[in-house]
């Protein structure tokens, strides 16, 4: 009996934990148009190429994604900055940021029903988003420039994904906050207003960036082990990211055929997209770019009651990766 359960443990362990071998890697990822380079990185063999072997799992969450980073259930993730900086704050060291794999403002917003067709006029009105998100920011945001305070002039019920989506639906909340797809789902309810997109936020004015940008982290422990062969492979990922950025008509095409949503709604949500090569990882990492908009995000976020204590954000990145 005692065989048993330790054969039953191993087995579990096989089935459950992150990297199987040495050249399969692990990816924390979901329905995003963003994680694309790792769909075009296992589909075009770039990674194979490369002798590595990815293996896509869902999270359903940014933050799901960054425990299993931490607990060696996947090797490396795209998650929204919001939850990246949450751990930070938290100094959770079990992560490094990479990088960023796209710039997509535009793709994310707040849509009212009902027959509302300002921000004003949500005073006292209820709005379906995901807390701590980008959407939680950028729905913070355009409520400051009219003159209201998220915390509170609003009641926010706290949902995901389609949820949002049906909340609104139901009549259960006046407007709704998402990205894409369920952006597109949201400005597709009857009588659905645009009030606003990440776009009209001062972080976009200010930094030309989505309210909490995508970014790649990747476990701690997996890069410690080989730094070197960590990095070969994330040079072999921003090889997939470059394919992102030079073939976008055939990009189009997988990711339709990947998540089967309508053609014109992804084509519309890809031309957002500015991929951000290797090269690029350098001016991204800087106070003019991401370190500078990550600065403002977290007090942003500290303002909301989210962050006690503004990170230092470099001590989880590996700079010396994009200077060598």
């Amino acid at each position: 009996m005692r065989l048993f359960a330790v054969l039953v443990l191993c087995v579990l362990s096989v089935g459950c934990g992150g990297e199987k071998d040495d050249n399969t890697i692990v990816y924390a990822g979901s329905a995003w148009y963003g994680h694309a380079p790792v769909w075009v990185g296992i589909q075009k063999g770039i990674f194979e190429k490369h002798g590595f072997k990815v293996e896509e799992r869902m999270f359903g969450s940014s933050s799901d994604r960054i425990n299993a980073l931490e607990a060696g259930n996947a090797q490396f993730a795209s998650l929204g900055e919001v939850a990246m900086l949450t751990a930070m704050s938290r100094d959770r060291r079990g992560f490094y940021w990479i990088g960023c794999q796209n710039i997509a403002p535009g793709n994310e917003g707040l849509v009212a029903v009902g027959g509302i067709t300002s921000i004003a006029d949500l005073k006292g009105k209820k709005i379906a988003l995901q807390r701590i998100t980008s959407i939680h920011l950028t729905v913070a945001l355009l409520l400051e420039d009219a003159g209201l305070d998220i915390t509170k002039d609003v009641e926010i019920l706290n949902a995901t994904d389609s949820s949002v989506v049906d909340i609104v639906r139901r009549g259960d909340a006046v407007a709704g906050g998402m990205w894409e797809p369920f952006y597109t789902d949201l400005r597709g309810l009857e009588g659905a207003t645009v009030l606003g997109t990440d776009k009209d936020t001062s972080i976009y004015k200010r930094f030309k960036t989505m309210s909490g940008p995508d970014v790649i982290c990747a476990s701690k422990a997996w890069i410690d082990k080989d730094s070197a062969r960590a990095k070969k492979f994330f040079q072999a990922y921003w090889e997939a990211v470059a394919w992102c950025k030079d073939n976008p008509k055939e990009l189009l095409d997988l990711v339709v055929a990947h998540l089967g949503k309508d053609r014109e709604a992804v084509k519309t949500a890809l031309q957002n997209f500015e991929w951000l090569t290797w090269d690029e990882q350098r001016s991204m990492l800087s106070p003019k770019r991401m370190f500078g908009q990550a600065q403002v995000a977290s007090e942003l976020l500290k303002r909301l009651g989210q962050l006690d204590s503004i990170p230092k954000f470099k001590d989880w990145t590996r700079l010396d990766w994009f200077l060598e």
